[in-house]
């Protein structure tokens, strides 16, 4: 009887902490989904070591809680990502987010959905034009970094978000379908998503292309990325 207790609770254990792991990961799948939306000012807090840039070299970095992602002006972007730019003429800001292509683009997301983006699956990128500056681009409550970053630097974070973006045949931009906020919209990314490879890894491999000294191996949590900054 005594090993039979012995096993059963360590089924118990394993079974709660299965529970457990796949509650985290729901969670983490839907911060990935994170409204992020123009809506007031935002909550603007400026590290210490972190210095304002001249405008054609600031990067920012938001913090919705559980996702993260960037925001460039249109000065930032230059050629490889020319299909975005002519699709917001009048914008000045663009903001960038990335996920789990199922989760990320439904309105009603289930954890059945959530529970399936835990293992490699397609992807998809949001960007979301805006008009203003940065810290009016969002509603209240979503953390802002700028980040000084060197013009080569953002040569090679263009590359990566376009790398992000799946192309046609002809090289063209695959949008899927208009974003959730307004002057947003959803396009098509290549890069594969899962438990280990989220929304939060894709910011810090985006910081890492632009030069900056963030590691991306074993980020998960926006928490990682943001302790970084």
């Amino acid at each position: 009887m005594r090993w039979h207790g012995v096993t059963e609770f360590r089924t118990a254990a394993a079974t709660a902490g299965a529970v457990l792991g796949i509650a985290c990961g729901v969670l983490l799948v839907s911060g990935c989904a994170t409204p992020h939306s123009t809506g007031g000012p935002a909550v603007y807090r400026r590290g210490a070591r972190l210095t304002h840039a001249t405008s054609d070299e600031s990067l920012w970095v938001f913090d919705a809680g559980w996702h993260t992602g960037l925001v460039l002006s249109r000065a930032e972007m230059g050629p490889s990502l020319a299909g975005v730019l002519r699709r917001s003429p009048k914008a000045r800001y663009f903001v960038w987010g990335w996920g789990n292509r199922q989760y990320y683009m439904a309105a009603r997301p289930t954890s059945a959905m959530g529970l399936a983006a835990l293992f490699p699956s397609r992807s998809v990128v949001l960007v979301q034009a805006c008009r203003h500056k940065p810290p009016l681009c969002f509603s209240p409550g979503i953390h802002l970094r700028v980040l000084t970053v060197s013009r080569g630097g953002i040569s090679r974070l263009d590359d990566y978000l376009a790398h992000s973006l799946q192309k046609g045949a002809h090289g063209n931009l695959q949008p899927m379908a208009p974003g959730p906020y307004p002057h947003s919209e959803f396009f098509a990314s290549g890069l594969s998503y899962d438990a280990f490879h989220t929304c939060n890894t894709w910011t810090a491999e985006a910081l890492q292309a632009a030069g900056l000294p963030v590691f991306s191996g074993g980020v998960v949590f926006a928490g990682q990325v943001w302790h970084q900054l």
